[in-house]
Formats: C-alpha cells, sequence, structure tokens
C-alpha cells in the first residue's frame, strides 16, 4: 500500500474517533425537552401550534381551528393537574396524591387578614375528621412557598398572582369565586376623576402619558398585566419589559408586590419609593384610596372596586371620603363612561374570577371535603363578612377544569409580560457582555478541532 494511500486512511481514522470523543456542539441528538416546558406552554404562544403570528393578528387569539389542539377531556370532581394540559403530554412528577392522614385543612392568609380568617375557618365545623384552621404568612409569596413545603393548603388569589402559582409552584384552581349574575369573571377598568374627563371630553389613555398611576398590584391581571400590555401594545413598547413600560409612560407609579420581586413603587408616597405588601396602598382597595387621595390621577382595578369602597360604598373605608360620582371610568378607546359596575367595551378585558388555589398533590379526600365545605358556606352567604373572599362574591363553584383552560386569555397575557421582561432582560444582559458566549466559542476551539490539527501538525513533521 502507498505511504500517501496509508497516511490518508489513518488521518481519516483518527478525524472520526476525535469526533466520537468530542462531539461538536450542534451535532449531536437534541435532549428530550422538559416536561414543564412542554405542559405549561399556552396554546396561544406555542410556535409548535401557531407558527408565526400573521400580521395584524390579535397576539393574544386563540389559533385557527386546524392547528389547536383541545384540552384533555376535564377529570370529574373539580379537576386534576397532575397530567399535562394537553394529551399526549407528560406532567411533572408529583408527591403521591394519598391521603397522608393529616386531619387539618389549612387556610394560609397574609398579614392583618389573619383575624378574618380566623372568622372565615371557624364557619366550618368539624366534619369527616377535618379541623380547619388559619396560617399567617407576612406576603403572598410566603402563603405559596408555605403550600408548596406541605405547611398550608388552600390560598385565594386573583388571577395574575394564581398563574404564577400554576406555574412556579404546582399548584392548581379547585374553586372559583361567583359574583352577581352568576358571573364567573370580572372586567379590569381605568378608573379616573370626573373633572379630568369634564375638562377634555376626547379624553383618552394618552392624556395620561407622564401622569401618576396607582396599580392594585404588581403582576396582578387587572391591576398591572392588562393595562400595561395595552400601553405596550399602544405605543408598540416592543424593546421594553412591563418596569419599563410603566416607568416611560407614567411619572410615577404605585404598584406594591406581594412576590420577592419589589414592585414599581416611586408613586407611593415613600420619598425612597419603597412600598412593601402591607403599604396602605396595595390591593384594590388600596389602589383607588391611592386616587381618592390623590396620590395618582389614574387607577387600574376590577369594575366594581370604586364601587364597593367609594363614601356611599357597602365597604367604604376611614379614608372613603369622596363621592363614585366623583369618578369615571376612562375607556380604553377614547372617552369616560358613568361608573356602575358594568362598564362593557369601556374595559382592557375580562379577567376569571378569584380563585380557590392548592397544591397538586393535595389528597384527593381533602380536596373533595374541601369543596364540599366551601361550596355550602359561601352558597348559603354565611362568609360574605370574611375578606378571605372578595366582597362581591355571591358563591363559590367548583372548578371542572384544568387550571391553564380557566385562566384562559388572562394566563397568555400573563404569559406574555413574563415573556418579554425575561427575553429583554437577557437581550440587555448580553449587550454589556462583549465576550462571546460559550457556543460561540466552542464552536471556534472546539477540542475536536484541536485534537485533529495537532495530529496533523504531527504526521506532516514526521513524514516531510
Amino acid at each position: 500500500m502507498q505511504i500517501s494511500t496509508f497516511l490518508s486512511f489513518t488521518l481519516f481514522l483518527l478525524f472520526f474517533s476525535s469526533f466520537k470523543l468530542f462531539p461538536i456542539q450542534g451535532l449531536d441528538p437534541s435532549p428530550v425537552p422538559d416536561s414543564s416546558d412542554v405542559a405549561f406552554w399556552p396554546p396561544s404562544l406555542s410556535p409548535s401550534l401557531t407558527g408565526s403570528p400573521s400580521p395584524g393578528s390579535d397576539e393574544f387569539s386563540p389559533p385557527s381551528p386546524a392547528l389547536y389542539r383541545s384540552p384533555a377531556p376535564a377529570p370529574e370532581n373539580g379537576g386534576d393537574d397532575s397530567r399535562g394540559e394537553y394529551p399526549g403530554e407528560i406532567a411533572p412528577s408529583r408527591a403521591p396524591t394519598e391521603d397522608t392522614g393529616s386531619d387539618t385543612v389549612r387556610w394560609c392568609t397574609v398579614r392583618d387578614a389573619f383575624n378574618d380568617c380566623e372568622y372565615f375557618v371557624n364557619l366550618f365545623k368539624q366534619s369527616k375528621g377535618y379541623t380547619w384552621k388559619s396560617v399567617k404568612r407576612d406576603t403572598t409569596q410566603g402563603c405559596l412557598e408555605s403550600i408548596k413545603k406541605g405547611e398550608a393548603d388552600l390560598i385565594n388569589l386573583e388571577a395574575g398572582l394564581a398563574y404564577i402559582a400554576f406555574l412556579n409552584y404546582s399548584m392548581k384552581a379547585i374553586a372559583n369565586e361567583v359574583y352577581c349574575d352568576h358571573a364567573k369573571s370580572y372586567l379590569a377598568v381605568a378608573v379616573v376623576s370626573r373633572q379630568a374627563c369634564k375638562d377634555n371630553e376626547r379624553i383618552s389613555l394618552l392624556d395620561f402619558k407622564g401622569k401618576k398611576s396607582c396599580h392594585g398590584g404588581y403582576s396582578t391581571a387587572a391591576g398591572w398585566n392588562y393595562p400595561i400590555t395595552h400601553i405596550k401594545t399602544l405605543l408598540a413598547y416592543e424593546k421594553l419589559n412591563d418596569r419599563e413600560i410603566a416607568g416611560s409612560f407614567f411619572s410615577e407609579v404605585c404598584a406594591p408586590s406581594e412576590l420577592e420581586v419589589s414592585g414599581v413603587c416611586n408613586g407611593c408616597g415613600d420619598e425612597n419609593g419603597f412600598c412593601p405588601s402591607k403599604s396602605l396602598y396595595f390591593g384594590e382597595s388600596g389602589a383607588f384610596r391611592c386616587l381618592v387621595e390623590e396620590m395618582g390621577d389614574i387607577a387600574f382595578l376590577k369594575a366594581d372596586t370604586a364601587l364597593l369602597y367609594s363614601m356611599e360604598g357597602p365597604h367604604n373605608q376611614s379614608w372613603s371620603n369622596k363621592s363614585i360620582r366623583d369618578f369615571m371610568y376612562l375607556c380604553p378607546q377614547g372617552g369616560c363612561r358613568e361608573i356602575n359596575g358594568y362598564p362593557g367595551a369601556c374595559s382592557y378585558g375580562s379577567v376569571p374570577a378569584n380563585m380557590i388555589m392548592a397544591s397538586n398533590s393535595i389528597a384527593t379526600k381533602k380536596k373533595l371535603f374541601v369543596l364540599e365545605a366551601l361550596t355550602n358556606v359561601t352558597n348559603e352567604g354565611k362568609a360574605s363578612a370574611s375578606h378571605q373572599i372578595s366582597p362581591s362574591t355571591q358563591g363559590l363553584d367548583v372548578v371542572k377544569m384544568v387550571t391553564r383552560s380557566y385562566l384562559g386569555k388572562s394566563a397568555s397575557v400573563s404569559q406574555s409580560i413574563q415573556e418579554f421582561y425575561t427575553h429583554n432582560t437577557q437581550a440587555n444582559s448580553s449587550e454589556v457582555n462583549s465576550i462571546p458566549d460559550g457556543s460561540s466559542i466552542s464552536c471556534v476551539f472546539h477540542p475536536s478541532g484541536i485534537l485533529f490539527m495537532s495530529i496533523l501538525s504531527i504526521f506532516i513533521i514526521l513524514f516531510s
């Protein structure tokens, strides 16, 4: 055999072996996708379901019927999120759902709502071997952590925070509040002073650019996610995250947070911009108080909040020194409307009713007991004096679908907020760091390439 043929064959074998030892990035088999990434991706955003959005399409609209995979049939007795959201999907592993022998139902409550919780749980008579108990934590985040650790069982959450509990804490909705006329949703609105509407008949949200805003809580649906998404679309703030959008549009913002991330708080009256979750201006009533006390020029609320906490309202407070006639709804498309609890098209969208959330691993026996007890007490009107449920709640109903389906468009809005916040945060970090990332470096200086060049150099020297 000629030496050139021998050398060529030898080099080929060495080159092939080097790739077996050091596979080049991008040529190795793709890893099996993490089940949580599959199970929790919103259908309206998943590229595998919808492809690229068509120009002019509504980014929150459901995909076309031909491409949409219908959710799996909802199980009985309130649903079970221990499986994936859609047929064929694999859900993250859960703790066993068999009854662990616990005889206590623990309702998690936040700060000064503990007394209300004690009143609420005392409505439930001990039966079927279970006793009700209140668990106090400093924040909603503390409650979510406690439920994850098995230190508590239940919490009532609005849709924005419920999505976070579902996505990050493996929790599911087991019951939802029911409002007047059997409504299982409410409308997200903006409320402004009547004088502002009188001064400008063509007033719109754009007239509040550079003004001060009040929000019912950071990451809440009606108070934050819906209006910030509307502003993002209105002004094409594609390169800004939610905090940057709020800071660019409003001069001051009061949006306290119940999560480990801090709120946006330079408009909450503290010169340092500090607004803990126990702030006077936290929550629905707090955001309306922020407007009443003229800390802000516009408040983003549930449709009935102003009615409940105005001077004439059934839940008026010591600070409720203004009439409902002093305020109006500000419509997203422009103009104002009288506040009557039914804003119709003068809203930022429909939000699913607040829901009772529990861990995915809650024992089936305990869950059925809780559902029976909750629906019996609330439907009899005994819980109306407690703040553990919304003041306008007429009763509770069992959630008979998986949580992602119940949240619907609200989950898509929440997901979009998190996505463009995460995307832009990562993009900003990469712009600051001028050093190529690991993948770029490995493509240029991959070990297999180094080994091959070394072997080639040796053969050239030996046989030159």
